[in-house]
């Protein structure tokens, strides 16, 4: 493996959003989207930002949304990134880009749901926690995930298809709010059409931590199905998975974990039953993962780093190697912010890597940003 060149990109930042958590997908043609979850950052009101409040920005957000554009040949948005439509009740938390063999192009997350101070306070006396804390002042329940399309390139969206609750978990607590399984990672497409997604979800029975499942839809995304498998450890949690479908036949998930010294955790299947073999932890450190199977059958695995120093790190992958193995690529190491990474990648017409995440200036501004790959 030799890498011949990185280059990095500023493909969106202002100081009134807090821009993070990116995606990116390539068309046949060549034609590459981008979407983010964007949010205020309120922090601008204040002039310029203090040291104490450089870390000062939120996840969650009443207002947080989707951003979505186009990038040119020279990696800069075509236009100003539009807001894909809004939930009336709840914000989103991710920006996750796929496209099919058609061309349909997907955009699918999970949402949150914002409640007031005075609400949390006495949904916490009646034993529900909402996510939050005292500096968000208010709480945040978790509201469900979504996939929607566009057979356009973005030009006209369906409506979101709300994904049902999973049934291993117990009843919801309000009907109105289905609560199912979060989205993170890449969507893959079978032979067949099929398209899988994994999830991950916490609240199963007996089960003390946040687990994965496998979504499956058989028309095009319009419909979504949990298969009867699930992946868990009991000495953490397994969050965030994305999926990567090999040349052969075979099917990888891989995971963020907790409780693992931050190492990678995968499993792996034939498309033929999609039954999926034992969780195995790789000596690599990072999270969360996106996995790019290369045209000639090498992975491009890449990953946040939020150790010192932080950033952005990969691996490329021959065909028959360990992960472990792979010659680790340091990407970027100059994060001022734990709060940084999100990677997503994708090929460019020519073979080249495109990697976006989301990374503070410094001023802290949160950032959308890019590094292209050259690659032998």
């Amino acid at each position: 493996m030799a890498i011949k060149g990185i280059s990095h990109h500023v493909l969106y930042r202002s100081e009134r959003f807090f821009s993070a958590f990116p995606s990116v997908a390539t068309t046949a043609e060549g034609k590459v989207f981008l979407a983010f979850r964007r949010a205020p950052d309120h922090r601008w009101l204040l002039g310029d930002i203090a040291d104490e409040d450089f870390n000062s920005v939120d996840h969650v957000h009443f207002r947080s949304h989707v951003a979505f554009g186009a990038l040119g040949a020279d990696l800069k948005l075509v236009a100003e990134p539009e807001i894909l439509p809004v939930h009336a009740e709840a914000g989103d938390q991710d920006g996750n880009l796929f496209i099919s063999k058609t061309g349909r192009l997907f955009q699918y997350g999970f949402r949150w749901y914002p409640v007031t101070k005075e609400i949390t306070d006495k949904l916490v006396e009646e034993g529900f926690q909402p996510y939050g804390s005292a500096h968000l002042g208010a709480g945040y329940i978790f509201y469900g995930s979504y996939v929607r399309y566009s057979d356009d390139e973005g030009g006209h969206w369906s409506h979101p298809f709300e994904l049902a609750r999973d049934p291993l978990l117990p009843p919801a607590k309000w009907e109105a709010i289905p609560a199912s399984a979060s989205l993170r990672g890449s969507m893959v497409e079978l032979e067949n059409g099929d398209l899988l997604l994994a999830s991950y979800t916490g609240g199963l029975d007996g089960v003390p931590h946040d687990c994965s499942r496998i979504m499956v839809s058989k028309d095009a995304g319009e419909t979504w199905d949990f298969t009867d498998q699930y992946f868990v450890r009991k000495e953490g949690a397994l969050q965030e998975p994305t999926l990567a479908l090999w040349p052969e036949g075979k099917v990888t998930i891989f995971h963020r974990t907790t409780n693992n010294d931050d190492k990678l955790i995968t499993a792996e299947a034939s498309v033929s039953d999609l039954q999926f073999g034992p969780l195995e932890t790789h000596e690599v450190i990072g999270h969360p993962y996106d996995a790019l199977v290369l045209p000639d059958g090498r992975l491009f695995l890449v990953y946040g780093y939020r150790h010192q120093p932080m950033g952005v790190r990969a691996r490329l992958v021959d065909v028959g190697q360990s992960i472990a193995d792979a010659e680790e690529i340091i990407i970027r190491d100059d994060s001022l912010s734990r709060d940084t990474g999100y990677p997503s990648a994708t090929l460019l017409p020519g073979g080249r890597i495109l990697v976006v995440y989301y990374i503070a200036d410094k001023k802290g501004i949160r950032g959308i940003e890019a590094s292209v790959l050259d690659i032998t």
